[in-house]
């Protein structure tokens, strides 16, 4: 009977993702505390539960909860299979919309993996590449550790390099510190189309029975050249057609040269737990009850976007200047400051502490302060500054432990300030159920949101680009989940959103909102192959939009590798295959310099043409490297060229790609 319930929940709830078979000490790392890097200790249903540093392992991971510090799993990227394609723009998702270079802005063409727009919009797309508290690998290791990484592709004019250093030490076994640091130079093999990032993170915890604190310091620039996209696509498709004496890439004409967008600025993060309890009698073990807890996190950015090309510039945004008659006559050179400081203080009560304590219950007050700092088009005010406040209750209801069933459930709500009224709900519920001779893992999730527009999506002021809008609240509502079947190693995933208000960036660059409502389902589906010594991986998205027109995406979207494994010497590990990125023919969204955004367009589609490469994913002891030929369709495919990401953005053209990372123990 308990079978064929089984059966009968898995089938209604064919929406889920499994994380693994009863081998597989834990569920989703979103929901689970305990993990391969940290131990979870209980010895029955009724004892009590906290995490704690495995001091038996060399080098422990885990993330946190941006707010209130939990402590969540976390695995390092020191997987072989696929290493060569995340360090690749393509690499950050099935499908992706960027501009061409590494370094520069990328959107996902899956509207699913989009997160929400920010206070502070321009860094949005630059979202992979940053280091946030949520997304950031806290350590503990028993030896100093140190890893390295490298990648480079291109010439001596055209060269993309990237250097990543982590380093991480302790003093004792529960202080941690250590730095992180990210260098990024690709010079770009179209006209104004670099990129260079530095992005610095020096981090540290602390961690034992009763104090929990992690601290996250991170100072970072990313400077974009901009140059509008080139002039004609029938460079890339038909350049029989052009100049052949100037048909190499960095001599194709683009819209303007001489541009460039910068960011920089810090942020400063700081949570600190104190855990209360007592001492076991029985085995001198510390129970956690509750917790008090406090956040602070503080962020400064200045972004600036200014050219040398100004009559080129002019030409394309058809003359306008919203700041007339200030600077009429000075290159193009807009700027806007934002800073964030943001103070949370909670409790909680504890799982596992009694026989009653099924759950953790978390509740927080929140603080936020923002000032903006914009160019104004009066006369007599040069900047004008708005500070801006909110205040929000929230709360936590978590399950993280047991073998049936885990849970959360967060929810906040605006009380005051600039986002009153805003609510923030979400939740999920994961379960196995024992399915042909195996276990599967269930998971259904929900959200529910009803937010005010970000205030640049209300305001902004600059020469080229100007608005200030009035946008109603912003209400979406979505529902979904995930399967996986490990007889057959596929993972299913389903979800669907309703959206009302919807707030987007129109043909002009400027924001507009959707009174009406849109829907978008998507369904994904992951299924990989082995038949002895070759691997067949794939990853499709199939999705919908009930209006196109102001949310166009992709119907379907596909990645594909197909690769042969095999060692040498019994030490060297050798993947050698092919892998592609292909997905719909749609009107893509295009890219917007003077905002950095992604905004509509319906005169170019792009898609339905394979982005091949052929590769060797290598590892040796302690080192994966790699070699890669990048964009290999050119050179295979009889048919016309079109590797455009974006309108009027191509890829780069076929070139080989290296890349090696290490970890060193000392």
């Amino acid at each position: 009977m308990y079978r064929k319930t089984g059966i009968l929940f898995l089938l209604f709830l064919l929406t889920t993702v499994a994380h693994g078979q009863d081998t597989i000490p834990q569920l989703s790392d979103s929901l689970s505390l305990a993990a391969d890097s940290l131990v979870t200790l209980h010895a029955d249903d009724y004892e009590p539960v906290k995490t704690v540093i495995d001091t038996t392992r060399r080098t422990n991971y885990w993330h946190i909860s941006p707010l209130t510090g939990v402590i969540l799993p976390a695995k390092p990227d020191t997987f072989l299979t696929d290493y060569f394609n995340r360090t690749n723009m393509e690499g950050t998702g099935i499908a992706v919309a960027y501009l061409g270079n590494l370094g520069l802005p990328v959107e996902s063409r899956v509207f699913f993996e989009r997160s929400d727009r920010s206070e502070f919009m321009f860094f949005d797309h630059f979202e992979t590449y940053r280091k946030t508290p949520e997304r950031f690998q806290f350590t503990n290791t028993k030896v100093p550790f140190t890893n390295i990484a490298y990648q480079s592709s291109g010439s001596r004019d055209t060269k993309e390099e990237r250097l990543q250093a982590l380093m991480s030490i302790n003093f004792g076994k529960s202080l941690n510190i250590g730095f992180d640091v990210d260098y990024l130079y690709a010079r770009g093999y179209y006209k104004s189309q670099s990129a260079k990032h530095t992005d610095w993170a020096f981090f540290g915890n602390f961690i034992s029975d009763r104090h929990q604190l992690h601290l996250l310091i991170n100072p970072s620039s990313y400077t974009n050249a901009e140059n509008g996209g080139i002039e004609d696509s029938r460079w890339i498709t038909n350049p029989d057609e052009m100049d052949n004496r100037n048909s190499s890439p960095q001599n194709i004409p683009t819209a303007f040269s001489d541009t460039w967008n910068y960011i920089n600025g810090q942020r400063y993060y700081l949570n600190y737990r104190h855990n209360l309890g007592f001492i076991r009698e029985t085995d001198s073990v510390f129970v956690p009850v509750s917790s008090l807890l406090y956040t602070f996190d503080m962020e400064n950015r200045k972004r600036r976007f200014f050219s040398r090309d100004s009559a080129a510039l002019n030409s394309f945004y058809g003359g306008a200047n919203h700041l007339s008659p200030l600077f009429a006559e000075d290159l193009p050179n807009d700027s806007t400051q934002w800073r964030s400081v943001r103070n949370v203080l909670g409790i909680a009560l504890r799982e596992g502490f009694s026989r009653w304590a099924k759950f953790d219950l978390t509740a927080y007050v929140r603080q936020d302060f923002r000032q903006f700092r914009l160019m104004d088009n009066d006369p007599a005010v040069v900047y004008g500054k708005k500070n801006i406040t909110s205040t929000y209750l929230g709360g936590e209801l978590a399950k993280r432990t047991g073998k049936l069933l885990r849970y959360n459930a967060e929810a906040s709500l605006g009380l005051s300030g600039y986002n009153r009224g805003d609510i923030h709900a979400s939740g999920k519920v994961e379960t196995r159920i024992p399915f042909l001779g195996d276990t599967v893992s269930v998971a259904a999730r929900g959200t529910l949101k009803n937010t005010s527009p970000a205030y640049y999506e209300n305001h902004y002021h600059s020469r080229y680009l100007s608005w200030n809008r009035d946008f109603e609240h912003i209400t979406r509502v979505f529902a979904g989940g995930e399967l996986t079947l490990p007889q057959t190693d596929t993972e299913i995933g389903f979800g669907v959103e309703n959206m009302t208000n919807y707030l987007y960036f129109g043909y002009d660059g400027m924001p507009l909102q959707y009174g009406g409502n849109i829907q978008v389902a998507a369904l994904s589906v992951e299924q990989k192959i082995k038949l002895g010594a070759l691997h067949f991986d794939n990853r499709a998205v199939f999705q919908t939009t009930s209006n196109d027109t102001i949310l166009p995406l992709p119907a379907w979207s596909l990645y594909s590798s197909l690769f042969a494994e095999f060692k040498i010497a019994g030490v060297l590990t050798i993947q050698a295959g092919v892998n592609a990125h292909f997905w719909a023919k749609y009107y893509s969204p295009t890219y917007e310099p003077a905002t950095q955004q992604f905004k509509i367009q319906r005169q170019t589609k792009v898609g339905e043409y394979p982005l091949l490469s052929g590769y060797l994913n290598c590892h040796l002891k302690q080192a994966r490297f790699f070699i890669q030929y990048y964009n290999l369709a050119p050179m295979l495919i009889g048919s016309t060229p079109n590797y455009f990401s974006i309108p009027m953005y191509p890829v780069n053209p076929p070139g080989i790609r290296m890349g090696i990372a290490v970890d060193f123990h000392n």
